[in-house]
């Protein structure tokens, strides 16, 4: 394929559908190339011409994600607060140049995510700077990219580490482990924020043989899943968790910035490594306000509907 543009003209080159790189150039020609997986196209435009950021197509899916995008990272800096209405679905259409539908999908996302309300007749309103996260319980992902994945700044604070008997531990250490209430684990609890917000206090426990060294002072304990697989070459392949509805305790409410008896979603999961080793047992106690768990359920195929 040739394509070739005359004197002072500006080539936008676009790989993979995202603005790449821009070339200036006097009366060339050029031969398109295809290499693996990336299909190199251009546009021309005059001198001068500004474009707007954006690609040379996107799905409707793909507008309405990257406007709910930009809608969120604009209330979580600051640019409208809790109380004040965004603009309107004609002007964030219009902005955007994409169909009001598109638009309505972006909001009813954060809406969904208890960030905006809609009220009628009067339009929609920021509630909150911290969105509830929709966590599908048949993924498993750390909770860093979790959070990074819906535009949230992770942050992690570690509250204990060291060792304890596993008949002392939270959550279901002897059934993950096989062990005796005296056998010895490792234990990390650590505080998990999203823009500053407490969401979750999270223990996890681990065999002292599977991850020598854990404990030296000076081991990054943020980020575990990467501490696994970069020190101990272990990646979590799956896991088996227990989902239930509690109350806060005094200690879990100071921690999570909620009121005693404000209800808590408690996670006890145990998780297996690549070799399907158990590797890895967790307690997480999630803000009851903050999640939404989400599942999906498969008919029983072998059963008539009568």
């Amino acid at each position: 394929m040739l394509f070739f543009a005359s004197q002072y003209q500006k080539l936008l080159v676009y790989t993979s559908g995202q603005l790449y790189h821009t070339l200036d150039f006097l009366s060339i020609a050029l031969t398109a190339f295809f290499s693996r997986g990336i299909m190199v196209t251009s546009c021309l435009y005059k001198l001068g011409l500004e474009k707007g950021p954006g690609t040379m197509s996107e799905e409707p899916k793909d507008k309405y994600l990257r406007i709910s995008r930009d809608l969120r990272r604009d209330i979580q800096a600051g640019r409208w607060k809790i109380g004040d209405r965004i603009p309107s679905e004609a002007e964030l259409s219009q902005k955007y140049g994409v169909s009001r539908g598109t638009v309505r999908s972006a909001i009813e996302q954060l809406v969904r995510e208890q960030m905006l309300r809609k009220e009628q007749g009067r339009g929609t309103f920021v509630i909150s700077a911290v969105p509830r996260l929709q966590k599908s319980v048949d993924w498993l992902a750390s909770f860093t990219y979790q959070l990074q994945d819906v535009g949230i700044k992770p942050s992690t604070e570690v509250l204990e580490a060291g060792l304890m008997p596993a008949g002392q531990a939270e959550g279901r250490v002897i059934e993950g482990f096989g062990l005796s209430n005296t056998a010895q684990v490792v234990h990390i609890r650590r505080l998990r924020r999203g823009n500053g917000a407490p969401l979750a206090i999270q223990t996890v426990y681990l065999l002292p043989e599977r991850c020598p060294g854990i404990l030296d002072g000076d081991t990054d304990l943020t980020h575990l899943f990467k501490l696994y697989a970069e020190r101990y070459n272990v990646r979590i392949a799956y896991a088996h968790e227990i989902i239930r509805v509690a109350i806060a305790s005094e200690a879990e409410a100071a921690l999570l910035e909620i009121s005693p008896d404000d209800p808590v979603v408690i996670r006890d999961r145990i998780s297996a490594d690549q070799d399907e080793y158990r590797f890895e047992v967790l307690h997480s106690v999630d803000r009851g306000d903050r999640f939404e768990y989400r599942y999906h359920i498969l008919g029983d195929s072998t059963r008539s509907i009568k």
